[in-house]
């Protein structure tokens, strides 16, 4: 009796704590929604149309919890960088993409690059549904193609002691994936934006990347539009 009452005890401090370690939030989504631009996306989940190069960086949610970060660089002319540090997509599950393709098995990978079958963002939401995920943003800047090439140079070939920023590998250690690319990004993604800490959790690395003038804020949800979010022009990285 005693041993159950202990328990029921504490049981509310232990979802307070839960609470506290997700920020209170499964996305950024109500900060976006009354401090930021909601556009008017199209309305099925499709990529945005545009020429110019992107840097994207993905933070999924279960529940209260942030599960998840992954890296995506695109170009108008070449084929996507998709880097999934700590991560599975390419060795679980089967599903089609959006041409209604099966994929499986759906994604070599070297280190934690996957290099093929990578996916465009509406085939890595189904894949986010599939493992369970409630929700997930994408955070993406607009970028110039010379600053782009010089990051897609260092996910594929990696650094070594040589480098001017150190030693960088794309695989990383099973829960490290947010601070992986939080380190990423604070070495090497200067001038886009000026990390000054790395991020165990992937929602604290999504807070910290709302102060570094993201393009736009894509967020999704199983079954509905995907929502666009601008900042305020004065608030934006011009490319």
């Amino acid at each position: 009796m005693f041993a159950q009452t202990s328990i029921l005890a504490i049981f509310p401090s232990l979802i307070f704590f839960m609470v506290l370690l997700s920020g209170c939030t499964t996305t950024h989504t109500q900060f976006l929604s009354q401090h930021w631009v909601e556009q008017q996306p199209p309305s099925q989940l499709v990529s945005i149309n545009t020429r110019s190069a992107r840097l994207q960086v993905i933070i999924t949610y279960q529940g209260l919890l942030s599960s998840h970060s992954a890296l995506r660089l695109e170009s108008f002319t070449d084929d996507a960088i998709f880097w999934d540090p700590a991560g599975a997509y390419g060795l679980v599950g089967t599903f089609t993409n959006p041409q209604g393709k099966k994929i499986f098995p759906y994604g070599r990978r070297e280190r934690d690059i996957v290099m093929t079958h990578i996916p465009d963002i509406p085939t890595y939401m189904k894949f986010r549904w599939y493992v369970g995920d409630s929700s997930v943003e994408v955070f993406e800047w607009d970028v110039p193609a010379q600053q782009l090439e010089a990051l897609k140079e260092v996910l594929l070939r990696e650094a070594d002691e040589t480098h001017p920023k150190g030693v960088f590998q794309t695989k990383a250690p099973p829960a490290f994936c947010s601070i992986a690319i939080s380190d990423f990004l604070q070495r090497f993604a200067v001038p886009i934006m000026t990390l000054n800490d790395t991020y165990l959790w992937p929602h604290n690395l999504g807070e910290a990347l709302l102060d570094q003038s993201p393009s736009r804020v894509r967020v999704f949800f199983p079954n509905r539009n995907e929502r666009i979010f601008t900042p305020p022009p004065s608030l934006v990285a011009q490319p």
